[in-house]
């Protein structure tokens, strides 16, 4: 990490079956990202081909970033769904978090399409997706 700043923001990441779930407090930083983009690649490690996974990432407080972040974002996204068995990022952002609305085309921009109110919803499209991705194909 080449970091000019300490990393702002908080976030926990862990595995709970075919989910890469992470929990981020905001406002954060390019430094924040590079962090956690490290940690999760190496949790990435245990999904292949086979056993694919969804990225939900549970944002709390704040969604915004300055742009150098969103474009380390970016990247992070468009690596999971080009090198990593990752089917899809999932942004899940409370009405009431900070800058929700102002971001949302941003990050639909960077290939960040679904986003959802509630942990609850995000996790049902995930399962359906999921069970959509392991049927047969006719």
């Amino acid at each position: 990490m080449n970091a000019i700043f300490r990393p702002h923001g908080r976030f926990k990441i862990w595995i709970e079956g075919q989910f890469l779930l992470t929990e981020v407090t905001g406002p954060w930083n390019r430094e924040l990202i590079e962090y956690w983009a490290a940690h999760a690649l190496q949790l990435a490690q245990e999904f292949t081909a086979a056993r694919p996974y969804i990225a939900i990432t549970t944002v709390y407080e704040s969604i915004l970033c300055p742009n150098d972040a969103i474009d380390r974002i970016a990247k992070a996204a468009e690596y999971s769904q080009t090198q990593l068995p990752c089917l899809y990022n999932l942004i899940v952002a409370a009405d009431d978090v900070e800058g929700r609305d102002l971001v949302q085309s941003t990050y639909r921009r960077i290939g960040l399409h679904h986003f959802f109110s509630d942990f609850s919803s995000a996790k049902i499209w995930a399962e359906q997706a999921l069970k959509n991705h392991q049927l047969p194909k006719p």
